[in-house]
């Protein structure tokens, strides 16, 4: 087993990282184009991951190499702690365990952590090597991306 660390800090408040990262909207914009998720059963995929729920997919690299099937378990959502622990894994991968936790800095910002611990038989290091850079790549589309974006008010001053 090997576990992989990557850590950043995002200039935003942790409260608007946490709502976010539920979702499966967020997961696709910050895996792409690296990864792709395509739900087992139509309509199977949820708006909002939720603790004890399973979610079924295919997964792909760069969108057209198949990896097969994978199974994300959300094992705890915890928003107090702001973690959530998923255990995945698929024929390749039989342990792919992540903890994803969000804390506030001193100046308000969100440290943001990725923590996996891979079990892949003879392909564990170079299924470690993946992760390090998919998750460094992750990190660095929530610094970029839309994804801490304002969302934009509706509201009109009269």
């Amino acid at each position: 087993m090997m576990t992989a660390f990557i850590q950043s800090v995002f200039e935003c408040p942790p409260e608007k990282v946490w709502g976010k990262l539920q979702t499966i909207a967020l997961l696709r914009e910050v895996t792409w184009p690296v990864m792709s998720f395509r739900p087992l059963t139509p309509g199977g995929e949820p708006e909002c991951w939720t603790q004890g729920s399973d979610f079924q997919c295919r997964l792909y690299l760069f969108g057209i190499i198949p990896l097969g099937k994978h199974t994300i378990s959300f094992e705890r959502i915890d928003p107090a702690a702001r973690e959530i622990q998923s255990r995945e894994h698929s024929a390749m991968v039989r342990r792919w365990d992540h903890l994803i936790r969000v804390r506030p800095t001193p100046e308000g910002h969100t440290l943001y952590s990725d923590e996996v611990e891979i079990e892949a038989g003879l392909l564990t290091p170079l299924i470690f090597a993946f992760a390090q850079i998919f998750y460094r790549h992750r990190q660095r589309r929530w610094r970029q991306g839309p994804a801490l974006d304002p969302v934009p008010s509706t509201n009109k001053a009269a």
